[in-house]
Formats: C-alpha cells, sequence, structure tokens
C-alpha cells in the first residue's frame, strides 16, 4: 500500500519524466527545423516539409460576401473575414518566408520550453520537499511564489511574442503573397488586402489572460501558505 500512498513521490516522477519531455520536444523541433529540411534539400529531388502554422484572418470589404434571410432585412448579415490554417513549406526557396517562420517559431517554442521546464522543475522540487517530510518550509513557499511568477511572466512574455510572430508573418503575407484559387468574386485591395495572423492558443500553454489569472491565484495562496508557516514556527516556539 505505501506505493498508492506516496502521492508526492508519485508525482516527484511524474514531474521529472514531463520535464524530461519539454527537453525532448524542444530537441525534437529544433532538428525537424533545421536537419529534416537539410535532408529534404540536399537528398529528394522534390524538397518538401510542410508545417501548418497558426491561422490567416482575410478581412473581407463591407457587403463583399453577401448572406441572406428569408426573414431579416437585406444586408444584416455578413461576413467580415475569412479565416483558415496557414500552412507553410519550410524548403520554400523564398528567404523572406524561410526568414519569417524563423523568427516567428523559435521565440515561441523558446518561450514554452523555458516556461514547462521550469514549472515542471518548480513542481517537482516541492514534492521532493514534502516526500521528505517538509510541508509548511520557507524553501516550499519560495517555490509556489516562483510558481505564481511563472505564469504570470509566461503570460505576459508568451502573449508579446505571440503579437510578435503574428506580426512578422501577417506583414510577410500583406507585401509578398496573393491570394488566388477563391471560386467566390471577392476583391481584395492590394493582393490580400488587410490581413492578420494569429498563432493557434495552445502555441505557448497558458500565454496570455489565463495565465496571468492563474498565476494570481498562486500568489495568493502563497500568501496564505506564509501565514501557515508562521502559525508553524509559532506553535514550535510554544511547545
Amino acid at each position: 500500500m505505501k506505493r498508492f500512498t506516496n502521492l508526492a513521490g508519485n508525482l516527484r516522477a511524474v514531474f521529472s519524466f514531463l520535464r524530461f519531455i519539454t527537453v525532448v520536444m524542444a530537441a525534437f523541433w529544433l532538428l525537424m527545423f533545421t536537419f529534416n529540411v537539410w535532408i529534404q534539400r540536399h537528398y529528394t529531388d522534390k524538397p518538401r516539409v510542410a508545417f501548418t502554422f497558426g491561422e490567416g484572418y482575410l478581412l473581407t470589404e463591407p457587403n463583399a460576401v453577401a448572406l441572406s434571410s428569408d426573414g431579416a432585412r437585406p444586408g444584416s448579415l455578413g461576413l467580415v473575414n475569412l479565416r483558415g490554417a496557414l500552412q507553410v513549406d519550410l524548403c520554400s526557396s523564398d528567404a523572406a518566408l524561410a526568414s519569417a517562420v524563423l523568427w516567428s517559431v523559435v521565440p515561441v517554442l523558446a518561450v514554452a520550453t523555458v516556461f514547462l521546464w521550469s514549472l515542471f522543475d518548480s513542481l517537482r522540487s516541492m514534492c521532493a520537499n514534502i516526500e521528505r517530510g517538509e510541508v509548511f518550509s520557507v524553501r516550499n513557499l519560495l517555490l509556489v511564489r516562483r510558481i505564481g511568477w511563472i505564469f504570470i511572466g509566461n503570460s505576459l512574455v508568451g502573449f508579446g511574442t505571440a503579437l510578435w510572430a503574428a506580426h512578422l508573418l501577417g506583414g510577410y503575407l500583406s507585401r509578398h503573397v496573393a491570394l488566388t484559387g477563391l471560386k467566390a468574386g471577392l476583391q481584395f485591395p492590394g493582393g490580400l488586402g488587410a490581413v492578420s495572423f494569429a498563432l493557434p492558443s495552445d502555441a505557448i500553454p497558458f500565454a496570455g489572460l489565463g495565465g496571468l489569472v492563474i498565476g494570481c491565484l498562486v500568489l495568493v495562496l502563497s500568501e496564505a501558505f506564509r501565514q501557515g508557516l508562521e502559525l508553524k514556527a509559532e506553535n514550535d516556539l510554544t511547545v
């Protein structure tokens, strides 16, 4: 039964494994962006490494795409934008595209890797302390605060990194890409016209408002943890 009651030890092993997997996945993506592309370019006749990266938004002209309703008056409904997943060939000979993808993806992967590794490392250390019998201790208090600041820092830096990636690829699409293949008669001034680009919501875990709220909640819990630590110290002195 001890194997099943040693929850802290089991969680410590899980977080150690997740920390290791984080490094492995970061190395995998790094190799995929470099080594795999190099192999495709040098050893295949038609090099291609397709990579689905975020979503593209095409803003339509007013009333360019009409929607009719048998109950609402004309013009009551309309499509504001068209949205689709953006697929990029990493073996493209376009240097501007390669640069936009590289400087968009690498910061995102770096932020996600640092965040996950720091989070799992802190949780692993906390579980190791609890396994040794340290629950209300100064080290655990510092670890709880560290976890809160990790969430807050990741939410802010991750959101900024996502905006940076959207700016780079959105700018590339607007300057260099022409829209073809749509059967509907849509008009986009200046090639694609008003184009925006967004990373998928899970590109950086807990980036944005969600991570910020979680981080603040963890800091609130750290304050309760600190008061519990003070009460424990007072009880120890009384005894």
